[in-house]
């Protein structure tokens, strides 16, 4: 488990670290990808998508015909760490929070 998320680990069982662990490798975000998205496809507003952002996705693509996007991607490429960490800490107390409401221990 990575060490950001072991305070989490002390408070499961066994069995809900790994599928803690499991879940979470699926569906993080890696800010080297976050990177490409956003100087390729960052116009349309793409990688706010990919980062849960529907709002800031919507605004992008709603003005994708102007150079704004264009600009604000490239400043969104150089924060995507940030923006990826935010992401992956909301992804682990959502999982956290989802593995306790079920686990039966």
């Amino acid at each position: 488990m990575r060490k950001e998320y072991q305070h989490l680990a002390k408070k499961m069982s066994h069995g809900e670290q790994m599928a803690f662990e499991n879940e979470f490798e699926l569906r993080c975000r890696q800010p080297s990808l976050g990177v490409v998205y956003a100087l390729l496809l960052g116009w349309f507003g793409y990688h706010r998508f990919w980062l849960a952002d529907r709002n800031g996705g919507i605004v992008f693509l709603v003005f994708s015909w102007t150079l704004l996007p264009a600009l604000f991607s490239i400043f969104d490429a150089l924060c995507m760490r940030e923006l990826c960490t935010g992401y992956n800490n909301k992804l682990a107390k959502q999982l956290y929070d989802d593995i306790k409401t079920i686990s039966p221990y």
